[in-house]
């Protein structure tokens, strides 16, 4: 039965539809290049010129502009070389804040690294640029535009800022991801330690709260729960955990993952089937000098994830619906269901 009305309806999701086109033409648009513009105070005339011959197109992930937590950046990396590689510009990676990519993920089959002295932040070979998302239907196909009109209109350099999500589907981001990144070696003694303990043969689950058990610093306005909201948030997902153990198919072990160590150490009290990699987190635009321990356990999940046989994302009330899963998963090629409940 086809549903005309109502918000399952084809007249509301083409509605939506169109909104998002104009939305993403007009005002997406517009905002991209403000945000862009606002960036050039840090390129001058007098600045060293580019030496590079080929054009460079060079993802920047630093302390002048927010860049999201890691699947954000992960996946607006991932987006940009997919452009480049189409329109056959050298592609490079300048992740240096709050912490150095190279320490966590090495080049594979494509050299991505830059040089310092490579940049260049003069007005007349290089330039800055924005993209942001805002989760719309349309909205890869607009970020694709963008990013190419970009590139082909810079000179030397073309310094991308952006979170763009271009391959959502398919086994593109699968293949982009592989053929830039494999684990340092600190990430894979780390990995190999791990498949010690839980081996390769489970289930991954991840659940977001972001502040709401008040054990995780993100932004200020973020709502905190009371003691008894979080409890009762806390029970409900490790019932919906339960639930979700019984209905698979063979009863291996659970990977949980998730922004609140104060969940994670609840859930592996209640359940012995669970297993949780330990340390702590943060919110890599949210906090300063962050131990290399924490950040690896981002990396960690986000790799273990990927090598699961499933992964699962639970999510309800106002818990956050994190992309960090589904980019691991995608990353890894491993099958996704995001469960609302």
């Amino acid at each position: 039965m086809i549903l005309i009305l109502g918000k399952e309806g084809i007249l509301h999701t083409l509605g939506n539809d169109i909104k998002n086109v104009f939305q993403n033409f007009f005002t997406m648009r517009g905002r991209w290049q403000r945000e862009g513009d606002e960036l050039l105070i840090h390129y001058f005339k007098e600045a060293p010129h580019a030496t590079n011959q080929r054009k460079m197109i060079v993802c920047m992930i630093d302390d002048k502009h927010k860049s999201g937590g890691l699947a954000d950046r992960l996946r607006g990396i991932v987006s940009t070389y997919y452009v480049c590689k189409k329109l056959g510009y050298d592609f490079r990676i300048n992740f240096v804040h709050p912490f150095p990519l190279i320490d966590y993920l090495v080049p594979n089959e494509y050299d991505w690294r830059v040089k310092q002295e490579e940049l260049s932040f003069n007005v007349d070979d290089a330039e800055p640029m924005f993209c942001g998302s805002q989760a719309t239907h349309v909205e890869p196909k607009f970020q694709e535009l963008w990013i190419r009109k970009r590139c082909r209109k810079a000179n030397k350099q073309l310094h991308v800022y952006t979170n763009a999500y271009i391959l959502r589907h398919g086994d593109k981001f699968r293949k982009c991801f592989q053929e830039l990144f494999r684990p340092s070696e600190a990430l894979q003694a780390a990995l190999d330690q791990q498949a010690v303990k839980l081996g390769t043969d489970y289930y991954a689950v991840t659940l977001r709260f972001q502040q709401l058990l008040g054990d995780f610093i993100e932004e200020a306005h973020f709502t905190i729960l009371s003691p008894d909201d979080a409890q009762q948030l806390m029970d409900r997902c490790v019932e919906q955990i339960e639930k979700l153990y019984q209905r698979l198919p063979e009863k291996k072990t659970l990977l949980v993952t998730s922004d609140s160590v104060r969940f994670l150490q609840y859930v592996s009290s209640r359940l012995n089937y669970v297993y949780i990699v330990p340390g702590q987190l943060a919110h890599m635009d949210w906090s300063e000098n962050i131990p290399f321990e924490t950040n690896l356990k981002s990396f960690l999940d986000f790799y273990m994830i990927s090598r699961s046989k499933r992964a699962y994302f639970l999510q309800t009330g106002k818990m956050y619906n994190s992309g960090f899963p589904r980019r691991a998963a995608q990353a890894g090629g491993v099958p996704f269901k995001h469960i609302r409940f």
